[in-house]
């Protein structure tokens, strides 16, 4: 016994090569499966959420009634509300306007602890849209 460790102590031993390569494969995949998409939610990340704030210093702008057909894949795609403070005369005495919306999220960025969370929102008004100063397209970052 101890003569065949010492033989095969310096040879390649014929199946390590593909037995590794698979090993590795396995820990590929169940990293991928311990973080899952997500999308940032200003200080936190969920999936498929009802309610997106888009501002995150004032929440002046939300998404909310969200329903997404397609979410985890490299788009996700939903639609919901589109509801913003007009801000006038300032935001405190602003009222609340809404617009139906088509939403595609998209671009994964990876954060800390190995969070992965879309880095991109694009909005598509669906009825009445507000004005052109309003962003259609909106970065996204990892939660703070």
């Amino acid at each position: 016994m101890i003569r065949l460790m010492t033989l095969h102590k310096h040879r390649l031993l014929p199946g390590v090569p593909l037995a590794a390569a698979a090993l590795l494969a396995v820990f590929a995949i169940s990293a991928s499966a311990a973080s899952p998409l997500k999308i940032s939610d200003c200080n936190k990340a969920a999936s498929s959420p009802k309610l997106l704030t888009l501002t995150c210093a004032d929440a002046n702008t939300v998404l909310s009634g969200m329903t997404w057909s397609s979410f985890g894949g490299p788009a996700a795609e939903g639609k919901g509300t589109f509801v913003m403070n007009t801000c006038e005369p300032n935001c405190a005495a602003g009222k609340d306007v809404d617009y139906p919306v088509k939403v595609k999220a998209a671009g994964v960025l990876t954060c800390k602890h190995g969070l992965r969370v879309y880095g991109s929102l694009a909005l598509q008004f669906t009825g009445r849209a507000p004005g052109p100063r309003i962003p259609r397209n909106w970065k996204l970052d990892c939660p703070y």
